[in-house]
């Protein structure tokens, strides 16, 4: 079983339009709405890859109804917290004149520290059994830049921690079984610029000498990197026709642990990744992955030792 917690989900709203010019009125030509956060992306995509997973997390009661919804939909299991509010509404604006997304993100509803404290009981029993435990996407407002860290600890399976700046600093001191920041995370979290590959091996490095068991670095259009226990490898990307990136992070980590679930190998768990997240970018807006898209990419993933 895979666990993922998403304590912010959001209704994200994909627009298409011409071109986006500020100040001006937009026409939209294709509009759709999925239910996603990250942590629900990573369950989904394990679920359509043949792994047993379940999202739990904190929602506003205003909005809940879709996310259950969509759940059942992926047969995913869903067990969350509610409080006063709405599920966030993402925006995603894609202009077809290829000048880049455009993203408008709610903050989510407020969380109360007694709000932590009833979702951190229901995690430790929800996790359970668990083979590994995703800990993804933004805090919530209310809840302090520590969390996660506390969470990890709280936690008696391995996690694997997806976030960003603060979040991904101090989550670290709990040594999670495995951390995946993109190149800027990454850079920003060791606090200086990293200019070429073998800068970020050694920046990866620096949190496995920590006590992080494994790093994995997404590289956007350059491919992913791994460094730890089974030791430096490169994915460099495979070309395919790129409809949209969002969710591509989110789909790495569930074809990571695909291939760490069936094959028990980092390295296998790494080129599952790679798959996964290139059979992301082929499909539209926030739609993840086709599985037979990831199962034609799969062989053609090559790893270059570093």
């Amino acid at each position: 079983m895979i666990t993922t917690i998403c304590l912010n989900p959001a209704l994200d709203r994909t627009v298409t339009v011409d071109s986006l010019v500020p100040g001006q009125v937009n026409r939209i030509r294709q509009s759709r709405t999925d239910v996603g956060g990250k942590g629900v992306n990573v369950a989904v995509v394990c679920r359509r890859l043949g792994l047993e997973a379940q999202v739990i997390g904190c929602a506003g009661v205003d909005g809940y109804a879709k996310l259950k919804a969509k759940a059942k939909a992926e047969d995913i299991g869903c067990d969350f917290h509610t409080v006063e509010g709405a599920i966030r509404l993402n925006t995603k604006v894609f202009p077809l004149d290829g000048s880049g997304v455009t993203e408008l993100n709610e903050p989510g509803p407020t969380l109360s520290a007694e709000d932590l404290d009833v979702f951190f009981d229901l995690a430790i029993e929800k996790t359970r059994g668990s083979d590994y435990v995703v800990i993804t996407g933004s805090l919530p407002p209310g809840c302090p830049v520590h969390t996660y860290r506390e969470l990890i600890r709280a936690l008696n399976v391995p996690c694997i921690l997806d976030v960003g700046g603060e979040a991904l600093r101090l989550g670290v001191e709990a040594k999670p079984f495995l951390i995946k920041p993109n190149h800027h995370e990454l850079a920003a979290t060791v606090g200086r610029e990293l200019h070429t590959m073998a800068d970020i091996r050694d920046a990866a490095q620096s949190f496995v000498d920590r006590g992080v068991r494994h790093v994995v670095v997404s590289l956007g259009k350059d491919g992913a990197l791994y460094v730890g226990e089974e030791g430096c490898c490169f994915a460099p990307e495979i070309p395919v026709e790129v409809k949209s990136t969002v969710g591509a992070g989110d789909a790495l980590v569930g074809g990571l642990l695909y291939g760490l679930v069936r094959h028990g190998s980092m390295r296998e768990g790494f080129r599952a990744g790679a798959a996964a997240g290139t059979a992301s970018v082929m499909t539209e807006g926030t739609q993840l992955i086709i599985p037979d898209d990831f199962r034609r990419l799969l062989p053609q993933v090559q790893l270059q030792e570093l």
